[in-house]
């Protein structure tokens, strides 16, 4: 099972940023160790452990003997002031080489001399009184050889406290005999440091983390915490020789701020804190800042941290009982844990209270710098066990969501596919009687007395409209099968102006509408067909919703681009619902201009022209834009490539009244209504129309006749047969007879079916069909087959009789 990508990214970012730490912590872990392997000290070395001195606090007093370590206050002592240690001690011979002074606890303000030179610190004045930190800390001193000697030596140490007075055991003793209590100095003190780099690396995660998600409050407040337990340790390591008041405010500045912070955090555990506490907490803050920044300024500093020590001890005890009902969502180990750690962090602040008044040895190591790294590191595993987790149950979530995309893409394809299906079926069996009625209309109206014309031409309208919507669901379902192919080539604008204002300008003037097509000789770069469709679906959308006024169709140059303006003063549209009008099937609603789903209101239509529209502008690269105000109009503009004007044609003769006079025509048609009215309408144009109502008929008669002689002239076959397919006729005239010219009708709308007849190459005419539509489309394939016949004939190909 692989590990999904999302998790591998976040292990990465975890372990790099805790690379550092990680590296200084194997560094103090295991180089003091290979260099114990590498080089085992010399046995020979000398050191001495001086454990014995001499002690008087002021010169006039009489030196008494202490062993060390001496803690002032353990000897009824004042913690604060000076004092002076001897230490004595002898050497069998002078030293070769340098050697090292090892003193772990030693007061900031020193003056240390050995055989009376001055070693380390600076003179001390007796009369002055210690400001700031004095404690002790460790110091390793390096003793040049000329400064000791063969015998007796002494070394004179004085020393200022403002408070924990004493002084720790002396170590001396050449290099190699001091590694051990180096390696000891390097672990009691760099290793805190490189934990608190660790989790200095995994702060900033969680900082970065609170930054790009502000909801993850607790992650990134306690990545504050730590960031400010950081500081303080960098402080406490980067102290200054001498007491500074300023590097010892900012220290309780810091301290105080983490534990606002850590308050704050608590408080919100177990949801919103009563008021109490939240107005408790900023001001009590207030208030030990005040003191601090005042204790800094005035000098007394050491009395207000006397006081503000068990305060900060006490607020954070009273604040443990709410981490425990607060952390019930952790595992029951990890609760009981944690809580123990933030309790022995009380127990270590307290201890360390008391180190810093003094009232311990002076070797006592101050506690926290030690435990809270570690305290921090094990409430920072679980929050980033918690991220981890967060991360697996995003991940799930998303195999979840993909899996349900999947289901539901399945089907809403399964329900595209029936729909598809359902309105080809409903569109071909609309289509039948519709271009049966069609066909037969176009006879009557040749025949029918002038008092019943009237009546025809409004049957004929009917139709006209029933067409159109019919149309409409062949197009989109044309664009949808990706059988259309875009011809681009140069389109003069004026023509296709005139025959879109005869289209619908009876519309408009029965709606008292005033439609205008302004005058112009532009040509542009399109497919004439596309571009006509789109022009006339936007012509007719604008008539249908206006109801006063008109509607303007001009064009104007954009740059090196024309655009097409269609502006009416209809409803409009409001901004928030143009988008939604591209999509199928939806209409706008009077008088508020909003969209809705078409319910079949056939005066709207069925609420594709736009989205025929949409899809028609996107295949031939043109760009559509939309202008509406609800209650003023629209403006669609379509902005496309201009061309050079086209050479005028020539006139076009008067059509013949007997266009297909002699022609030998078969027809197959399964639909006994269609039938007729295709044979009584090619025969009103002089053709000699031979039917059938399958393929085994048409084969019957085929086998009829000499094989390489169909007597065909032209070939019209629904596509949707008994049996059989179109395709199915197609190859069996062609078998028994050879080419003959073909025209396939057919009334099928689905995806599959276009594209497999537009994969045929035949020339494919779709119901319904007015008369006139089936005339073209006749001579079309006649004159196609024509052309095809004459290249035959010529050089190189053998001379051969049409149809």
């Amino acid at each position: 099972m692989s590990i999904p990508p999302l998790r591998i990214r976040s292990v990465l970012v975890l372990l790099l940023a805790v690379l550092p730490g990680l590296l200084t912590l194997l560094a103090l872990v295991g180089l003091p160790l290979a260099g114990q392997a590498q080089a085992q000290p010399d046995p020979t070395a000398i050191r001495l452990d001086l454990t014995e001195a001499q002690f008087r606090r002021r010169p006039r007093d009489d030196w008494r003997g202490v062993p060390l370590p001496d803690t002032w206050a353990r000897r009824g002592l004042a913690g604060d002031g000076l004092g002076h240690y001897r230490i004595e001690f002898s050497l069998p011979a002078r030293p070769a080489g340098l050697w090292e002074l090892c003193v772990p606890r030693l007061s900031r303000v020193h003056e240390l001399r050995v055989n009376g030179e001055l070693l380390s610190g600076a003179l001390i004045d007796p009369f002055a009184r210690p400001t700031g930190d004095t404690r002790g800390r460790e110091h390793l001193i390096r003793v040049p050889p000329h400064l000791l000697q063969a015998g007796a030596n002494r070394i004179d140490l004085s020393v200022m406290h403002s408070r924990d007075g004493g002084l720790s055991m002396l170590v001396l003793g050449a290099p190699d005999a001091m590694q051990s209590s180096r390696r000891l100095t390097a672990l009691t003190t760099g290793l805190p440091g490189a934990l608190h780099l660790v989790g200095a690396g995994l702060a900033g995660v969680m900082l970065v983390i609170w930054w790009r998600r502000p909801s993850e409050r607790l992650s990134g407040r306690f990545a504050l915490v730590w960031m400010l337990c950081i500081l303080i340790h960098a402080l406490l390591v980067l102290a200054p020789a001498a007491p500074d008041p300023w590097h010892d405010g900012a220290l309780v500045l810091l301290q105080i701020a983490a534990l606002a912070v850590g308050a704050a955090i608590v408080l919100g555990l177990d949801g919103s804190p009563p008021l109490r506490w939240r107005a408790l907490l900023p001001a009590s803050t207030i208030v030990m800042t005040g003191l601090a920044l005042g204790g800094a300024l005035t000098g007394t500093l050491d009395l207000m941290r006397t006081g503000l020590h068990p305060v900060m001890i006490l607020a954070s005890a009273l604040l443990l009982p709410r981490v425990w009902c607060g952390s019930q969502r952790l595992p029951a180990r990890a609760r009981l844990v944690v809580n123990a750690l933030l309790a022995a962090l009380l127990v270590a602040a307290a201890h360390d209270h008391l180190v810093w008044l003094g009232l311990s040895s002076v070797m006592d190591l101050y506690w926290l710098p030690m435990l809270l790294p570690v305290v921090l590191l094990a409430i920072g595993s679980q929050m980033i066990r918690r991220l981890v987790e967060a991360l697996r149950q995003v991940e799930q979530l998303n195999v979840d969501l993909e899996r349900r995309v999947v289901e539901r893409t399945a089907a809403l394809q399964q329900a595209n596919q029936a729909k598809t299906r359902f309105l080809a079926a409903a569109s071909h069996d609309l289509r039948q009687p519709v271009v049966t009625i069609s066909l037969l209309i176009d006879l009557l109206r040749e025949q029918v007395p002038p008092p019943l014309r009237p009546m025809t031409e409004r049957v004929d309208e009917a139709i006209s409209s029933m067409e159109d919507l019919l149309k409409g669901l062949l197009d989109l379902s044309r664009l949808e099968a990706g059988t259309v192919h875009p011809r681009p080539q140069p389109v003069a604008l004026q023509p296709l102006f005139d025959a879109i204002a005869t289209h619908e300008g009876e519309t408009a003037r029965r709606k008292g509408l005033r439609l205008r097509f302004r005058p112009s000789a532009a040509t542009v770069v399109s497919d004439p067909v596309l571009l006509e469709q789109i022009l006339r679906n936007l012509v007719s959308n604008a008539v249908r919703y206006t109801d006063r006024g008109g509607v303007l169709v001009g064009v104007r140059r954009r740059g090196e681009r024309l655009q097409i303006d269609v502006v009416d003063t209809g409803i409009g549209i409001a901004p928030q619902d143009q988008d939604a009008v591209f999509e199928e099937f939806i209409q706008i609603d009077t008088p508020i201009g909003t969209p809705r789903r078409s319910l079949g209101d056939s005066s709207r239509g069925l609420g594709l022209g736009l989205s025929i529209v949409q899809r028609s502008v996107a295949l031939l690269g043109h760009r559509l834009l939309l202008n509406s105000r609800p209650g003023q109009g629209s403006r669609f503009s379509l902005q496309l490539d201009s061309a050079l004007p086209l050479p005028a044609l020539p006139a076009q003769a008067t059509p013949r009244r007997l266009p297909l006079q002699g022609l030998r025509l078969t027809v197959v048609e399964d639909e006994p209504a269609v039938q007729t009215a295709l044979r009584e309408r090619l025969q009103a144009w002089g053709a000699v129309v031979q039917c059938h109502d399958g393929l085994a008929p048409l084969r019957h008669q085929l086998a009829q006749r000499p094989r390489g002689h169909s007597g065909i002239d032209l070939l019209i076959t629904d596509h949707r047969l008994r049996g059989a397919t179109g395709l199915d006729v197609v190859e069996a005239v062609h078998s028994y007879g050879g080419p003959v010219p073909v025209l396939v009708i057919t009334g099928d709308t689905s995806p599959g079916d276009l594209a497999l007849l537009s994969a045929s190459g035949l020339q494919v005419l779709h119901k319904p069909f007015r008369a006139e539509t089936l005339l073209v489309a006749i001579e079309q394939v006649l004159a196609t087959a024509e052309t095809f016949t004459a290249a035959r004939s010529g050089p190189g190909f053998p001379a051969s009789r049409p149809g």
